[in-house]
């Protein structure tokens, strides 16, 4: 099935900008948050690159958006069109991000904003569209919250645009021996089948004892696995995730504007993602 710049791409696709080129390696920020070297400004500051991850970021997110009728805020339609029509530094060919793509820049070590205020000043603690369409609320986006991290559902937001490749590998992910899956994106080995559910505290000492190398995933990592085009069951690539449940996933990301409800990804709607109290039970799919 062909994938355009404002769908979102499925886990095996190659190129969603209709581009030939694939693409392996790396492409995910490590750890909760980000680092100087990793976010790198234009010299005319209009502009945000991730090394890791070879997007090139709108780097204002305050100011008014052209052609949206609330000003600062748009609605999914005419987000998608102000990003299609932005020129920056003489430079064409934005688009409004996927919502993975926008959460790669989000740093969960802070909040209000959660995001590099040296790299994105005068960041607004506030909802962002993404391209991603929710399929239980039609004509409505996933948007990211930059208050505190989490996503869900609206009709408006603020609008951060993106230039880059929508690229995956041909065959991301590879079922390894023993139960396991390599993600040829960003390199990460996961646990094929998930755990019985358990507390926050119970998942941090079962990873490890799952396997050498074996750990909690962070919030970003746990992330990238979402596939947003699954419409029945797990939001997740099903044919390299079996049997997947439709439920919560525990993370080792605390959340720092909330104490005791670290972050969960919930496979079920849609990979909402937020904080979950700590005595709660929630799966586990351990990564290395």
């Amino acid at each position: 099935m062909p994938c355009t710049t404002n769908q979102d791409c499925r886990s095996d696709a190659t190129c969603c900008d209709g581009s030939s080129e694939s693409c392996d390696g790396t492409r995910l920020p490590s750890g909760d948050g980000t680092n100087a070297s990793e976010l790198v400004v234009s010299a005319d500051g209009l502009t945000v690159t991730d090394t890791i991850t070879g997007l090139v970021w709108q780097r204002d997110g305050s100011s008014a958006r052209l052609g949206c009728a609330s000003g600062t805020t748009c609605t999914w339609a005419e987000s998608q069109a102000y990003c299609a029509s932005l020129t920056l530094g003489g430079v064409s060919g934005w688009r409004l991000p996927a919502r993975n793509e926008l959460s790669t820049i989000v740093d969960f070590t802070k909040t209000n904003p959660c995001i590099d205020e040296t790299a994105f000043p005068n960041a607004p603690s506030d909802w962002f569209q993404t391209s991603s369409s929710n399929a239980d609320s039609p004509g409505w986006s996933w948007n990211v919250s930059f208050y505190i991290g989490f996503s869900d559902a609206n009709e408006v937001g603020r609008v951060r645009c993106v230039r880059g490749s929508r690229c995956y590998p041909i065959n991301r992910f590879a079922v390894l021996d023993g139960g396991l899956v390599r993600d040829t994106l960003t390199s990460l080995v996961w646990q094929q089948q998930a755990s019985t559910t358990m507390t926050w505290e119970a998942a941090q000492t079962y990873c490890p004892s799952a396997g050498s190398g074996f750990r909690l995933p962070a919030a970003k990592e746990l992330i990238s696995l979402v596939d947003l085009t699954v419409t029945s069951g797990a939001t997740i690539n099903q044919a390299a995730f079996p049997n997947a449940p439709a439920e919560t996933f525990w993370t080792s990301s605390p959340n720092v504007g909330s104490s005791g409800y670290p972050w969960h990804v919930q496979f079920g709607y849609g990979g909402y993602s937020d904080g979950y109290d700590v005595g709660d039970a929630s799966r586990v799919r351990c990564v290395r």
